[in-house]
């Protein structure tokens, strides 16, 4: 999985944004019905740790998101393979969740997201050794055709590319004017993001830094 790995911050805000993937292997946990059902049972195990642990956003692709104002019992009892995705905005989260998911040794593959030496630190205390690592290296090319800094801090939130730079303006344009507030706002950002990796409490201090420009 790649569409988490390009998240645009300093480093420091950063420090507020882990995302945490479990993704079954089509063909190899879905051989048959039994084995199907113990991938679902095991799935929901690992997304009750997490969903434990107070996540800012928990969701699933084609099942919505708790960020989207879901309920977690049902984005979970709709059955679908395809796992499911999630940020936490600190790292004594991120810690006890891969913790705990490395007890349940369910089998399953987890992808973690975030500031590289922090997340091997995190796998170092854990007892983990990461099996693959994806970094971003930036951003090539004709820059200057890019949206502000500030709003590729919001758009790269979404991996998946739903949420514009003109929905931002839009929404600080409302803040400015007291018609919403920028934590509504962020609410209703996160309904374009078909997974769960949006990361509402990130985008709410960026777009109350953008309405008090």
């Amino acid at each position: 999985m790649s569409h988490s790995a390009h998240r645009f911050a300093t480093p420091e805000e950063l420090k507020r944004d882990y995302v945490i993937f479990v993704r079954p292997a089509k063909g190899f946990d879905d051989v048959d019905e039994k084995t199907k059902q113990e991938t679902l049972r095991k799935t929901k195990e690992l997304a009750d740790i997490v969903y434990k642990h107070e996540p800012a956003n928990i969701g699933r692709s084609g099942a919505g998101s708790t960020a989207q104002g879901d309920d977690y019992v049902q984005i979970m009892n709709r059955v679908t393979l395809n796992g499911f995705m999630s940020v936490v905005t600190d790292r004594e989260k991120a810690f006890q969740i891969l913790k705990e998911f490395k007890e349940k040794d369910a089998g399953l593959s987890v992808v973690a997201s975030g500031l590289t030496e922090d997340l091997f630190d995190i796998c170092k205390g854990v007892g983990l050794k990461p099996h693959t690592v994806l970094f971003s290296l930036g951003i090539w090319g004709k820059k200057e055709l890019l949206p502000s800094d500030d709003h590729l801090k919001i758009t790269t939130l979404c991996g998946h590319s739903m949420i514009s730079p003109s929905m931002i303006d839009h929404y600080v344009a409302r803040i400015k004017k007291g018609d919403i507030t920028a934590q509504e706002a962020g609410k209703r950002m996160a309904k374009s993001c078909p997974c769960g990796i949006f990361n509402v409490p990130r985008t709410v201090e960026v777009l109350r830094h953008m309405a008090e420009k």
